[in-house]
């Protein structure tokens, strides 16, 4: 018999054998990857978020962690190296015991570090870092504050006044209780350069500050708005006369320098050029002649009237004026000439009073020539407003011959209104 020999080359080629190599090749592989396996190794994770929780009753009573409850914490773990290759900060979980808390403050709170799974096949081998962190702790409080202008910071040219607006009037800040108790004011601030002929606008921070001007911090802070718009409006200033203005005074009496003074006698505007280029002087608040004698008589504190979009620059917002009537003459007459102005025409009247005692005021030469024909007495009915019957109703009076006359004060006529 023949023996075959033994052919490598025959081997190589049998794909039986090849499969069977590479099964023993891949347990062998398998048994090594296991037995080196068995060491342990460590491995940190990071960026760990750090849990507080509040008790039940701290959070029922309105408490809250304003600061310290997004910061995160790192630890060390040892375990198998097939186990770490999958763990991550997941795995951890990383607590501050806040549970005493029960009233508001500054806390430094234990770190604690457990492994989320229980069961999980590693160990915590180091303590948490940091392995403690600080939290504030206090009720909620909301506020409404109103934002000042007075920190913007501008220069005009000569002959122009700036004033400032702001885009919102106040701002609403919530935070902790004790520190929203320190705010005083709340400032809009910004610096605009250069020297300003025309209007601006321009950002401005809102900055607060307690009651001995110290800044606040905001960073504990909710605010509804953190910075506004500053509007600086730029308008030229005028200077413009102040003038009386006068009710029931006669058409034919000249005022004249030497009967009025006026204090302040000017101010200064400013305000739109095509507002200021029509404006050469301002009215102040009307005064009566009907309550006025032949006498010298001050008037205090009479308003002046301010044009639209203007701003009075001066001190005073109102003139004191002196009238002295002193060299004009006084007279009474009785008159007895009636008639009735303002009726409606589905009314008459009758007059029933005969007469009406009245005291004249006017320059001598005219007071000396008027006479009680030269006088009429105009019962005016216009706000009698459907009324009849016997009535009383107010009276002025109509002069001829004379222009520079009044009467002196508050006269009443009696009549009876009937239907037609």
């Amino acid at each position: 018999m023949k023996k075959d020999n033994f052919s490598l080359n025959k081997l190589m080629q049998n794909n039986k054998f090849i499969f069977i190599l590479a099964i023993v090749i891949s347990f062998s592989i398998w048994i090594y990857s296991g037995l080196g396996a068995t060491n342990d190794t460590n491995v940190t994770l990071s960026n760990i978020p750090i849990q507080i929780e509040l008790s039940d009753e701290a959070r029922d009573n309105g408490l809250q962690i304003f600061s310290g409850s997004e910061q995160t914490a790192s630890v060390t773990v040892t375990g198998n190296r097939a186990v770490l290759g999958s763990v991550n900060e997941s795995d951890v979980t990383v607590t501050a015991a806040a549970n005493s808390i029960n009233s508001s403050g500054n806390y430094n709170l234990p770190v604690s570090a457990t492994k989320t799974n229980p069961s999980a096949n590693f160990q915590i081998t180091s303590a948490v870092a940091p392995s403690t962190i600080s939290v504030v702790v206090d009720y909620f409080r909301e506020s409404t504050y109103q934002i000042q202008d007075n920190h913007i910071v501008y220069k005009v040219a000569d002959g122009y006044y700036g004033v400032t607006s702001l885009s919102s009037k106040s701002v609403v800040i919530s935070g902790p209780q004790t520190e929203i108790s320190k705010i005083d004011k709340v400032y809009a601030v910004a610096e605009i350069n250069g020297t300003l002929t025309e209007s601006v606008e321009t950002d401005a921070e809102l900055v607060l500050y307690d009651k001995n001007n110290n800044k606040l911090s905001t960073d504990l802070f909710t605010m509804d708005v953190k910075t506004v718009k500053a509007t600086v409006t730029v308008m030229p200033e005028k200077t413009v006369e102040v003038k009386p203005t006068f009710v029931n005074k006669p058409d034919g009496l000249e005022i004249t320098e030497d009967m009025i003074s006026i204090e302040p006698s000017t101010i200064l505007l400013a305000g739109p050029a095509e507002v200021l280029d029509k404006t050469s002087y301002v009215n102040l608040e009307a005064i009566d002649f009907s309550t006025l004698k032949a006498e010298k008589k001050t008037f205090p504190s009479l308003g002046i009237d301010i044009p639209t979009d203007c701003k009075n620059l001066s001190n005073s917002t109102s003139a004191n004026v002196t009238l002295d009537l002193s060299g004009l003459s006084t007279k009474s007459f009785t008159v007895d000439k009636f008639s009735v102005d303002g009726l409606s025409s589905e009314y008459k009247a009758e007059v029933t009073q005969k007469n009406i005692s009245v005291t004249i005021v006017g320059p001598k030469d005219e007071i000396e020539s008027l006479s009680a024909s030269d006088i009429s007495a105009v019962i005016d009915t216009s706000n009698s407003k459907g009324i009849t019957g016997s009535v009383q109703m107010p009276v002025t009076f109509k002069f001829d011959g004379v222009k520079s006359c009044w009467a002196y004060g508050d006269y009443k006529a009696n009549l009876t209104i009937t239907e037609k």
